[in-house]
């Protein structure tokens, strides 16, 4: 459940970034940052190689939404 939260919040700051009109590289920046916190939550999960890679796509589907 915390997995899916941060999945979330990635992928809403990646479209808040993006709709602001900020820069690519700003919003890779804050993409990279929420990818960063949703892994470092990994280790309480009940299945952290799953929840790595589930922060891992997130993020990626964020950077590919910055444009």
């Amino acid at each position: 459940m915390l997995a899916v939260a941060a999945l979330y919040i990635i992928v809403v700051a990646g479209s808040l970034a993006w709709a602001q009109g900020t820069d690519r590289d700003s919003c890779v920046d804050a993409c990279q940052q929420v990818k960063g916190q949703c892994i470092s939550t990994c280790d309480t999960h009940d299945d952290p190689v799953q929840c790595d890679e589930d922060c891992q796509e997130a993020g990626e589907d964020c950077i590919r939404q910055c444009g």
